[in-house]
């Protein structure tokens, strides 16, 4: 009689079991790779991404150097130019500030006064000068005063000299002197 298993055998069992379970680890391994994968192309997106938003920010830097060049040179230019204008200015004023002063120097000294020196340097002046009387000096100091380009007068000394029974103030002031030019203009 024949017989016929129908029945699996272990062994066939078993290997079934094994390949399910090496199939089973396959796909694991086909899935990890698939996430791997994924994984690896979108990271390389995102640094391909992050490359030309560097190399956008690069060009923007470059531009920006260029802008920045140019703003430091007028810069520098429009220091220069200052400079320069601060120089004429000084020699405007210094062209014309002396004549000014003297100008109403003279025009301050009252009638009985008469100046024997002048110094000035720096902006301070000392005035030497001989008087009749103390009321002509301190007449001298208020006109000196009201000039506008001589400020702070003060008396440093003032004493009798007499010579041949003429009876003289002899003073000293000293002062400060402005040499501005006024934004009005010269007078005519």
């Amino acid at each position: 009689m024949i017989r016929i298993n129908l029945l699996r055998s272990r062994e066939e069992e078993k290997t079934t079991k094994v390949s399910k379970r090496i199939l089973g680890l396959m796909a694991c391994l086909a899935g990890l790779a698939v996430v791997m994968g994924g994984a690896h192309y979108y990271i390389s997106s995102e640094i391909g991404k992050v490359r030309a938003q560097n190399d956008a920010y690069r060009e923007e830097i470059n531009r920006l150097e260029v802008f920045t060049r140019d703003v430091n040179k007028y810069k520098a230019e429009s220091a220069d130019l200052q400079r320069r204008l601060n120089v004429i200015d000084a020699l405007k004023r210094a062209q014309t500030g002396p004549v000014r002063v003297l100008d109403e120097l003279s025009m301050a000294v009252p009638g009985k006064l008469w100046l024997t020196s002048l110094k000035e340097k720096d902006g301070k002046m000392e005035i030497k000068g001989m008087a009749f009387d103390n009321q002509n000096i301190a007449q001298f100091m208020t006109n000196l005063e009201k000039t506008g380009v001589i400020k702070n007068v003060e008396l440093v000394v003032a004493q009798q000299w007499e010579r041949k029974e003429i009876k003289l103030k002899e003073f000293t002031l000293t002062c400060q002197v402005t040499y501005a030019i006024s934004t009005a203009g010269p007078a005519s």
